[in-house]
């Protein structure tokens, strides 16, 4: 009942992406996960040099022989990450945050399908005529880097009747089978969901960050500016936390006025190396943080009200099928 003519395309059995959230937040142990209950496991590379990405891909290789995708922040690219994508003849690549027709020709040639996230319609329509072999449409309720400005439900059906018949994977609000039925109805051929797999046993996220996440609601997430060192001047979602209370209370400062600015906070591991991460930095704390959580960024979409526990990735997958097919089967009972 599930499976779309993307699934076919892609080789996968369910219309359900792991988000590609980066800095290795994706882990290769989530995306296998994803990938081996039968959807589309996704490792997020974003900000992470092709070295570590080479590496990853042939870790992530040793733990499911199903397709996969890799995830890449174009704008943040520094060269060599698409080349390492293709050198290691990554089925999936998927864009974000940048333009794609640099890279068309060279996918195709290397067999791999290369998708573009996007946030409005007008951006779907210039991948689409740059040759992307799908496009992703992101809602405003998503959680982490956020391009989409419209609800999903707005802006997801406007983007399928503009890019008809190139596929369309939804991203953003989505966290549980009705989310999922809905999408499809909308004419999504797929889903990402990042929140609900963020809070996964195999993400890469801290445990307390997770805590956070499961408590939270959709009210306790902010659209921000303010997590710029790294990536300055690009929209996110995240919990309100003490940082972001103390900035407020500070009357909303500009970068470079900021309190604390450029403070360390804590320190953890990246990419192999022990890294400090600043006050205001792009960084969410991943496994291994030490410091204070409640100076860094949580990312996190609107759809942290619907996500209840941490469970495997595979459970979430199951319970994604089950309540898809309740709700699609409700709707024509």
């Amino acid at each position: 009942m599930l499976r779309t003519p993307l699934c076919k395309a892609l080789g996968i059995e369910l219309p359900i992406f792991n988000a590609g959230m980066g800095g290795g937040l994706a882990s290769a142990e989530l995306a296998a996960a994803v990938s081996n209950a039968g959807g589309l496991g996704v490792l997020g590379m974003g900000a992470l040099p092709a070295p570590v990405i080479g590496e990853e891909v042939r870790r992530l290789r040793k733990l499911t022989e199903k397709p996969f995708g890799v995830n890449l922040i174009l704008a943040l690219c520094q060269g060599g990450e698409i080349e390492a994508c293709l050198e290691a003849k990554v089925p999936v690549v998927i864009g974000f945050w940048g333009d794609a027709a640099p890279f068309v020709e060279r996918a195709k040639r290397g067999d791999t399908k290369l998708i573009l996230q996007c946030g409005s319609v007008e951006e779907a329509k210039a991948a689409a005529s740059a040759g992307v072999d799908a496009v992703m449409i992101q809602g405003v309720e998503a959680g982490g880097h956020v391009k989409g400005t419209t609800a999903l439900s707005i802006v997801l059906p406007a983007v399928v009747e503009a890019v008809r018949p190139l596929p369309v994977i939804a991203a953003g609000g989505v966290a549980d089978g009705r989310g999922l039925a809905a999408a499809l109805a909308l004419g999504a051929q797929a889903v990402s969901i990042g929140t609900r797999f963020l809070c996964s046993t195999e993400s890469a996220a801290s445990s307390e960050y997770k805590r956070r996440v499961v408590g939270a609601r959709a009210e306790d997430t902010v659209h921000t500016l303010l997590f710029d060192i790294g990536w300055p001047n690009a929209a996110h979602r995240a919990l309100r936390n003490r940082v972001y209370t103390e900035w407020e209370a500070a009357g909303s400062p500009p970068s470079g006025k900021r309190p604390a600015e450029g403070a360390i906070v804590g320190t953890m591991s990246l990419a192999g190396n022990r890294i400090e991460v600043p006050r205001y930095s792009v960084l969410p704390p991943l496994a291994g943080f030490e410091g204070d959580i409640d100076l860094t960024v949580l990312y996190a979409g609107q759809s942290c009200a619907l996500v209840n526990d941490v469970k495997p990735a595979a459970e979430i997958v199951r319970d994604l099928v089950r309540g898809a097919e309740v709700a699609l089967q409700s709707s024509v009972s």
